[in-house]
């Protein structure tokens, strides 16, 4: 059982047709023109790369900072004087919220309200007679407070703990 003088594959593979030898080497393939489609494609994708590169690389048309407007709210502590929310000398602005934020709607800036701390059953007065300087979130009980104008004593017994909440007693004017 010798070798014969040609392989086994080089009878399975197909003859080239240009070639003069009958090796089985295939002559090099030939390029043919692409048709119009891909051509027309490709010249879209490359339109839509160089356009893509030049929006990128271009500075913008003007370096001027946007200018934002808010809308006035129609809550009445925005309409309450600019005076009122101006804190007093030798008090601080301490914001607290209510454990009934109901009451939120009846308290408005300039007012004078008493600040109760609730634990348990039994409230103590932490501020009397404490200036109101803004009411917060009015229209959505959820996330309103008030901003009260507090002596620093005050401000330090009005700072809660877990599970304390305030209560306010509006003061007649």
């Amino acid at each position: 059982m010798g070798r014969s003088g040609s392989s086994r594959l080089g009878d399975a593979l197909p003859k080239a047709q240009g070639s003069s030898r009958g090796d089985g080497r295939l002559d090099p393939v030939r390029w043919r023109r692409p048709a119009r489609g891909t051509l027309l494609r490709l010249a879209v994708v490359a339109i839509l790369l160089g356009t893509a590169a030049l929006v990128s690389w271009s500075p913008p048309p003007s370096c001027e900072s946007p200018t934002y407007t808010v809308p006035a709210a129609n809550s009445p502590s925005a309409s309450a004087p600019a005076t009122n929310q101006v804190v007093p000398p030798g008090n601080v602005g301490v914001p607290v919220r209510l454990a009934d934020p109901a009451a939120l709607a009846l308290v408005e800036a300039g007012n004078r309200v008493d600040l109760l701390r609730l634990e348990g059953g039994s409230s103590t007065q932490v501020a009397d007679a404490a200036l109101v300087l803004q009411v917060s979130g009015s229209d959505d009980p959820t996330s309103g407070g008030l901003l009260l104008a507090l002596t620093p004593d005050e401000a330090e017994r009005a700072v809660a703990g877990p599970g304390q909440s305030f209560a306010v007693l509006i003061r007649p004017s």
